[in-house]
């Protein structure tokens, strides 16, 4: 039988509910289809789906073999939860290996964005106070994931940008790498927010 926490079954059958509800709002998932989709068990999945319902996340659709049911479908909760990453999260945490796989390619991008500013169009002091930016940036984004403060992350992004507000090269030239990694920053934080 798989180890998994609970938590991370609930999760996976949330999003996968959630998931088929925005493709069809009218159609549930089997078990089969679930097992199928998902990375659980049987078991795994009849305890946790039971428990969903009983918070009024999930509806079930009971057949004659209890304690399996024919049928699932999310409930407006269960969308509103999904819908509110920070809640989502904080009742049912992403492992760590999602948010590994999420942000995957930023610790590349961040190395190639600390290459561009060594070389950005800019003057002396500006450019070391970029090159300070980034490297604070590189520092947040040091720690893990789950630690990660957005609202610092972003305050860095934006002021990096900022000092090519004047320059006569604009920062998508002197800085490629720094809307890639905006945007794969951006795809973490959609997972875990």
């Amino acid at each position: 039988m798989n180890t998994r926490h609970p938590k991370s079954v609930r999760r996976q059958v949330l999003s996968l509910l959630y998931e088929r509800y925005m493709q069809n709002p009218l159609e549930m998932l089997s078990p089969a289809d679930m097992l199928e989709a998902g990375e659980f068990v049987r078991e795994e999945l009849l305890s946790n789906a039971h428990y969903l319902h009983d918070r009024g996340l999930v509806e079930l659709l009971m057949g004659y073999n209890p304690p399996a049911f024919a049928a699932a479908r999310i409930t407006a909760s269960g969308i509103d939860l999904v819908e509110n990453r920070f809640e989502f999260d904080l009742r049912f945490p992403p492992s760590m290996e999602e948010l590994e796989a999420a942000g995957a390619e930023i610790p590349a991008l961040l190395e190639s964005l600390a290459q561009e500013a060594e070389y950005a169009a800019l003057d002396g002091e500006q450019r070391q106070a970029l090159i300070r930016d980034v490297q604070f940036l590189r520092e947040e984004v040091a720690r893990p994931a789950a630690r990660w403060r957005m609202p610092v992350i972003h305050a860095f992004l934006d002021w990096i940008r900022g000092h090519f507000a004047d320059a006569a090269e604009p920062v998508e030239e002197s800085l490629p790498s720094l809307e890639l990694l905006r945007q794969a920053i951006e795809g973490l934080s959609i997972n875990r927010y």
